[in-house]
């Protein structure tokens, strides 16, 4: 059995209470704490608190304390923040080393590993409803956030951070050269027969123009990744993969390694292979050789990425647009996309001095459109405004050339201006999934064709296990048992692709998944999602 530390502002309550009705008349420093907090408006704090808080560290050109976010925050707020930045390489070890030896900071923004750690961290269910309407408002319009935030305790020991974009939903689209289709007088495909068709095409009928059969009909990576594998170009075949071979059918655990359809996925795969149609080194290649693999040069076809601008090295992304969801024999089509809930990225720990404030710091910071663009995308004025009318505020991404972003810090590109002047993707003020309506490019914007694919596929999707945290029992076994099914599955997709699969294999493959306990992983997922509803 588990002995739960309570917070110290909690046992410091305690005690004053003890003393009140005791008939003692000493002040505590409970009663200073509370005393110093405004509970509604600004600044949260009468006199100015120092909290310490881990962040993951996002670049080396700017620490936390330079950034312009967190200057305007402490002046608005009274709340002074020692930042622990550390390295992605080390954030797991480091935030398990705290947790282990009792040295947590007052606050982490990022994964704190919950199913192992939820009971270092402050309950927030009281302290919401009292100090976080904005908040509270926006967790009970989501049931996905009502599910997701409840701990095996049944309260919600952390809160969102980071980004619900849109574009984000689905990863991976294929991304097929509309340039190639038009030379060659072709159609989009709208079948798997079809496509293999197209691709021969590309492959036989030198769309390039260059009097030389150097064409790669078709590029991916691996099986299964964040966005060059093709764990959504299989969803033809009504299965898709992920880095836990699991999708729902409604309330259903489904391992796509499992169902027939995975097998006529496999053995079309490999036609495709055998034809010369994909590249050679698929399953081998890394990723910095398959972001270049074009080598300058229009030779690629049809390519599997987040978006098309990540065309392999080829000058021409203009030319390539998304594949639409095709249908195979055995299936209508689908495709896998990812729920936009985050969870475990802003925790408090039960240590803190005085949580309370930091809830409101919290709210604070998502309370406004203003302040998610700040503290994830950088300076107002510079790659952002706000146009507001009759129907309400309406973010306006602005177009910066590479030398304005050279002229503004030096900065290489806009990925390394908003690492270095925001907390991009980890930021603890939540670009909401409501955010990217009625977004306003001004400038020479590009066509945003990822999110006008993402909207397109949508209504195809299938998800993957929903966002929450399990049993640290749960989690665990699943984690032993998903090691060998990781490496088998791996080889044995491959292996099927590249060499060939038929009868015989693929009952030896389902034999296989038996002795590697894969009935079991589906049962303990299927117990993570049922105990979410209970």
């Amino acid at each position: 059995m588990k002995i739960r530390k309570l917070p110290l502002c909690i046992l410091l309550a305690l005690s004053c209470a003890a003393m009140l009705f005791a008939g003692g008349s000493q002040e505590s420093t409970a009663a200073t704490v509370t005393d110093n907090l405004n509970a509604e408006g600004l600044p949260i704090l009468k006199e100015k608190e120092t909290f310490t808080i881990a962040v993951q560290q996002t670049s080396a050109l700017k620490t936390p304390e330079e950034r312009l976010c967190v200057q305007i925050a402490e002046e608005e707020t009274n709340i002074h923040i020692e930042w622990m930045e550390i390295p992605a390489s080390a954030w797991e070890e480091k935030i398990n080393i705290m947790a282990s030896t009792g040295t947590l900071p007052d606050a982490i923004i990022g994964e704190a590993y919950l199913d192992r750690n939820y009971e270092l961290f402050a309950p927030l269910d009281e302290l919401i409803d009292q100090y976080a309407p904005h908040v509270k408002a926006r967790l009970e319009a989501r049931e996905d956030y009502q599910r997701a935030l409840k701990m095996p305790d049944g309260k919600i020991h952390a809160l969102p951070n980071g980004d619900e974009s849109t574009q984000i939903r689905i990863p991976t689209h294929t991304w097929i050269n509309k340039a190639w289709l038009d030379k060659l007088g072709l159609n989009m495909p709208t079948n798997t027969d079809e496509l293999r068709e197209v691709l021969m095409a590309f492959k036989t009928q030198d769309p390039n123009g260059n009097g030389i059969a150097d064409e790669i009909p078709f590029a991916f990576e691996t099986g299964w990744n964040w966005a060059t594998s093709i764990k959504n170009f299989i969803g033809a075949f009504g299965v898709v993969e992920n880095s836990e071979h699991v999708f729902m059918d409604g309330n259903t655990v489904v391992m796509s390694a499992l169902q027939p359809e995975y097998y006529e996925m496999l053995k079309y795969m490999h036609g495709l292979y055998e034809d010369g149609l994909i590249n050679d080194d698929c399953f081998t290649v890394s990723s910095d050789q398959f972001s270049a693999l074009s080598g300058g040069k229009n030779i690629v076809g049809m390519f599997v990425g987040y978006r098309n601008t990540n065309c392999l090295g080829q000058s021409n992304p203009g030319d390539f647009v998304a594949l639409p969801v095709i249908s195979s024999p055995v299936s209508e089509g689908v495709v896998g996309a990812v729920m936009p809930t985050r969870v475990g990225g802003f925790a408090i720990s039960a240590d803190c001095k005085n949580p309370a404030a930091l809830v409101r710091w919290y709210d604070y910071l998502n309370s406004t459109l203003e302040n998610a663009l700040l503290w994830g995308r950088g300076e107002r004025g510079f790659v952002w405004e706000i146009q507001e009318d009759e129907n309400g505020k309406h973010p306006v991404f602005i177009y910066r050339t590479e030398e304005e972003y050279k002229e503004k810090g030096g900065y290489l590109s806009n990925a390394e201006y908003r690492a270095a002047e925001s907390f991009a993707g980890n930021t603890p003020a939540v670009w909401w999934g409501d955010y990217d309506v009625d977004i306003i490019y001004e400038g020479d914007w590009p066509a945003d064709s990822k999110l006008a694919a993402v909207i397109r596929d949508l209504p195809y999707a299938v998800y993957g296990l929903p966002v929450g945290t399990a049993t640290e029992e749960n989690s665990n076994r699943r984690a032993i048992l998903l090691v060998d099914i990781e490496n088998y599955l791996t080889k044995f997709m491959a292996d099927s692709i590249i060499n060939g699969i038929d009868d015989a294999k693929w009952q030896a493959h389902l034999e296989t998944m038996k002795d590697l306990k894969a009935d079991e992983y589906v049962q303990l997922c299927q117990e993570f999602v049922n105990s979410l509803d209970s």
